[in-house]
């Protein structure tokens, strides 16, 4: 019987700890800017990424793809047991880590974009840029910003280039940020202040004592809400 639920009630982070050690696949739907995604597990370990035809298995691209899911908060998610494709790995990649590693990472770029205000922020391409799928209506955005990428550009006097709104001009850089192809500067000298900033910010949010507290939270939270979500899959398939 397949798991199913929404993802602006039970975060990604939830959905991940209550796959627990099942074998099969985690499907995301209508999720902002991505589409579908497909995330395999087996015995409690952390296969593969897939968006279409891209399959990611490194930790860090999962965590830039999943932290945008995070932050969406929006979308539905579908798991289904059935066997998955293993992916050799020096160590394992486990869920339990996955989770930790994906809260702080959503904690981090949220703590970044706290540091400098949004129409002082400052944008460029990465160097190199990845080869990645971007959904349609993003890529037109980028198409068209990506002129101005190339030397860095503030939000403001892009949002002016491009004569769109600053908010939507931001949230479009966020997502292609969070896809590895911008990426986000200090415009001034204070580089390395603000980077100080970030990682203070980062330390006092990401303890291990927080991140202790945030699993049992999760844990206690998923064991309250497991009755609705099998019930809303047993609704499901009687439908």
């Amino acid at each position: 019987m397949p798991i199913l639920g929404n993802l602006s009630e039970f975060p990604l982070p939830e959905v991940l700890l209550l796959i627990g050690s099942r074998t099969g696949r985690l499907r995301l739907l209508d999720v902002p800017e991505f589409g579908i995604m497909n995330i395999d597990f087996s015995c409690g370990e952390v296969h593969a990424l897939h968006i279409g035809s891209t399959t990611l298995t490194e930790s860090s691209d999962m965590l830039a793809k999943l932290s945008a899911v995070v932050q969406a908060q929006g979308g539905m998610f579908e798991f289904q047991l059935h066997p998955v494709t293993s992916v050799p790995r020096a160590q394992p990649l486990l869920i339990n880590q996955l989770v930790m590693a994906l809260v702080c990472y959503v904690d981090e770029q949220v703590a970044r974009e706290q540091v400098t205000p949004p129409s002082q922020q400052h944008y460029i391409l990465e160097d190199p840029e990845p080869e990645i799928w971007i959904e349609p209506e993003l890529n037109v955005f980028f198409i068209a910003a990506r002129p101005f990428l190339i030397d860095g550009i503030h939000l403001d006097d892009l949002a002016k280039r491009l004569q769109m709104d600053v908010s939507q001009i931001h949230i479009h850089l966020t997502n292609l940020r969070l896809l590895g192809l911008v990426k986000l500067i200090d415009a001034s000298d204070t580089a390395e202040i603000a980077e100080m900033q970030v990682q203070e910010k980062i330390s006092r949010k990401s303890n291990e004592f927080l991140r202790a507290a945030r699993v049992a939270n999760e844990l206690q939270r998923i064991s309250k809400n497991l009755p609705k979500i099998d019930g809303l899959s047993k609704s499901r398939d009687k439908s």
